[in-house]
């Protein structure tokens, strides 16, 4: 199981927290006859740490029972505490047993353990967090003396999480991870109740070549690094050339020259200072950095070593926590996460395919996920009378395009808009949750400011998302900050709303001027369709931004607009005031509680149009909404990827800004 990326440390009595190890994660089936210690791309690295692997087959022995243990294995320091990966370096790829044996004893390695998922012949992972860490306690006070300084629990905090988050910035720790007490074990799924969040810039690249070296320095001067996009492809992270030993740079060396290749494996290919040469992408570095620059690089990387328990499939750009050193981390709130998009595609075929064999039924129950599954009713319903469009049709579309919308939605408070008889007929708004939802259908209380806090619908999963369709929503409209930073909104937005009179090109000049002020304030913001007659534009924030801020942010551009163009828009906020041909530069819906509809939302308009992110290459005068519908969008999808990830990583920058807008 795998955690999810964290924005900030989750409070409350449901969440503890432990150290984020810096090692190898290892699930240890352990048996009296003998042990495997299996890294996620399935090696075995008994025959690197023995001690470890004695360790448990005493362990087995002891209790006679077969064990499968979950944790991670750390070098440690001269005082037998965990150290840092690079100390773990030199004994990862280690083939000869007699080096290995003296470093056994000279570089000591231990397992830190975790979690446990099978004791004998039961299998825990039904179990709650806090019945499964009984366990695992139970089990590892058993073992002798010698045994448990190889074998440990991991050190777990209750409570307040800010004595061990003091204690991981003194001590120069990756981060803590934070896990539910309730939360069940989920093989092969990236789930939301553990979350990993980073304290300092440190993760996984995958090496796409090197450069010729300078002066004296043998074999390399720099890696060229990288890492897998939504769509696949490898993006250019930057280069490192600190770090190496000369042993090193003898070692890869020679591996990367065995793996040279002509074309470049990156899909944008970087221009270097010396000679490059580009290698097939087989190899991940471990890199610490101290930032994501502007342009989508790494700040002063330094490698590490390099991780044969990592696929490089499975490298994206991660997140970064709060507490992490460098502000400008790149690693933006509103962006996709990478445990969605590669997630169970199976899975959405079975919920497609049951949602096809139910079209006509009159109510069905579908089988979302191993463990959740939703009523519907009325798959036949017309929501789309021109379209001819049906509500099971709206469900179908919006699993197809979950893995692009679920990041956007993620953590999110929603506001439903139901029209449970479809866009014809009357429709209302719907804050609070129902008092009873399904299994498997998050509500959290959320405050609003100076409002008594409300149970509200929180975004991020499929079976959240196709009950909000059952209960008649047709947009998905979520806030523009999370459930647990509710002040701090991740963006802010530029509504381009046109009068009765002003025509759709009239939109799209007015977007191609707010574009213009952006360049001249050095700010970016990512285009999209309204999905109904407008165009939004938003604008990524930096952590820590607050409502105040986004609101301020868009009504200095608004205003710009507004004093350059006269004529042509507006900003006043009374319909009556607006002049009839003019674009209003709405500002107002960055204000806490507000909504617009999301990217890839659907939209009660006549011909089911979608809310759409656009290149501002597409901002043509012959741009339509109606060019973006239900039935057109999975196909945009394949062809151009997620704009808004993509647009969404880089927060732009505001001190200066803001500063000077205030004044």
């Amino acid at each position: 199981m795998l955690a999810s990326p964290g924005k900030d440390v989750p409070g409350g009595d449901d969440w503890v927290f432990e150290p984020k190890y810096d090692g190898i994660r290892i699930v240890a089936l352990a048996t009296p006859a003998g042990v495997a210690l299996m890294t996620r791309n399935g090696h075995d690295k008994c025959r690197q740490f023995p001690e470890i692997s004695t360790a448990l087959t005493t362990l087995a022995a002891r209790l006679d029972r077969n064990l499968v243990l979950d944790g991670e294995v750390v070098a440690l320091n001269e005082r037998g505490e965990p150290d840092r990966f690079q100390s773990l370096q030199g004994r990862m790829h280690l083939t000869d047993d007699s080096i290995v044996s003296q470093l056994s004893s000279e570089s000591p390695s231990a397992f830190v353990a975790f979690d446990i998922l099978v004791d004998g012949p039961e299998l825990l992972l039904d179990e709650k967090w806090t019945a499964r860490r009984k366990r695992l306690e139970r089990v590892l006070r058993t073992a002798p003396p010698a045994v448990r300084r190889v074998l440990r629990p991991s050190q777990v905090t209750e409570g307040s999480p800010h004595a061990l988050l003091r204690t991981a910035k003194a001590q120069g720790w990756e981060g803590i991870m934070a896990k539910r007490r309730d939360g069940r074990y989920e093989p092969g799924r990236r789930v939301r109740h553990w979350q990993k969040v980073k304290i300092e810039n440190q993760q996984e690249f995958v090496i796409g070549g090197w450069t010729e070296p300078r002066n004296t320095r043998q074999h390399f001067g720099a890696l060229l690094l990288g890492y897998y996009d939504d769509d696949g492809g490898l993006v250019y992270a930057g280069h490192s050339g600190g770090g190496f030993s000369d042993r090193a740079l003898t070692e890869i060396g020679k591996k990367l020259k065995r793996i040279e290749r002509k074309q470049s494996p990156f899909t944008t290919t970087p221009q270097t200072n010396e000679q490059s040469h580009w290698v097939e992408p087989k190899y991940v570095a471990e890199i610490k950095f101290n930032e994501w620059t502007a342009g989508g690089n790494l700040r002063q990387p330094t490698f590490l070593g390099l991780r044969d328990d990592k696929d490089p499939r499975t490298v994206v750009r991660e997140q970064v926590g709060d507490m992490a050193k460098g502000h400008n981390n790149g690693g933006h709130k509103g962006g996709r996460t990478s445990g969605h998009k590669g997630g169970h595609k199976g899975g959405a075929n079975a919920v497609i395919e049951q949602l096809r064999a139910n079209a006509k039924a009159a109510n069905a129950t579908i089988q979302i996920d191993s463990k959740t599954k939703l009523a519907f009713t009325s798959f036949g319903k017309m929501f789309f009378p021109v379209a001819k469009i049906t509500k099971g049709r709206l469900l179908e579309y919006y699993v197809e395009v979950a893995p692009y919308l679920l990041p956007a939605l993620e953590e999110r408070p929603l506001v439903l808009k139901r029209y449970p008889n479809g866009i014809d007929a009357d429709a209302f708004y719907q804050q609070k949750a129902p008092d009873k939802v399904p299994p498997g259908i998050r509500v959290e209380e959320v405050a609003d400011d100076g409002i008594e806090a409300q149970q509200r619908l929180i975004g991020g999963s499929l079976a959240t998302l196709l009950y909000i369709v059952q209960l008649g929503a047709i947009s998905t409209d979520p806030w523009h900050s999370r459930a647990q930073s509710i002040a701090e909104p991740d963006y802010s937005i530029v509504d381009l709303d046109p009068g009765p009179k002003a025509t759709f090109k009239r939109v799209i000049q007015v977007a191609r001027w707010v574009k213009e002020e952006l360049d001249e304030l050095g700010l970016h913001g990512v285009p999209k369709t309204s999905g109904a007659s407008g165009i939004h534009v938003v604008l990524p924030l930096p952590r820590g931004a607050s409502y105040e801020i986004s609101r301020t942010l868009a009504e200095l551009v608004a205003r710009r607009v507004n004093e350059k163009h006269p004529k042509e828009t507006t900003v006043h906020r009374w319909v009556k005031s607006r002049p009839p041909a003019a674009v209003y530069v709405d500002y107002l819906q960055n204000i806490r509680g507000k909504t617009v509809a999301s990217v890839y939302s659907a939209r009660a308009e006549t011909y089911a149009s979608v809310s759409t992110p656009l290149k501002w290459s597409e901002i043509t005068d012959d741009l339509h909404p109606r060019d973006f519908t239900l039935e057109t969008l999975p196909k945009r999808l394949k062809r151009v990827g997620d704009l808004w990830a993509i647009g969404m990583r880089r927060p732009n920058r505001l001190p200066g800004i803001i500063g000077d807008a205030a004044a």
